[in-house]
């Protein structure tokens, strides 16, 4: 049981020893990572501002259209039951 030990303990050693110089890296790719994910976060927050006020100036336009349309369709609907003011364009 001894030698299973010894045999255990040699066989750990040189990977203890790998580990220790692996996390170094491990940590600088870590922090490496962490960075370029805060830099992705602040992009995709800047392009969904952006995307909201696209969304809000787009929206706006439907609704003056909608407005509009909404005019021209009781005109048209008061044009064709004879009330020809209605026909004039204005």
């Amino acid at each position: 049981m001894k030698s299973f030990y010894a045999v255990l303990l040699i066989a750990i050693a040189p990977a203890a020893h790998a580990q220790a110089i692996e996390d170094a890296e491990h940590r600088a790719d870590r922090l490496r990572t962490q960075q370029l994910n805060r830099q992705a976060a602040i992009a995709v927050a800047r392009r969904d501002r952006g995307n909201g006020r696209r969304r809000a100036d787009h929206d706006a336009a439907q609704a003056r259209y909608e407005r509009a349309m909404a005019i021209w369709r009781r005109r048209v609907s008061a044009c064709q039951a004879g009330d020809y003011d209605a026909c004039d364009d204005q």
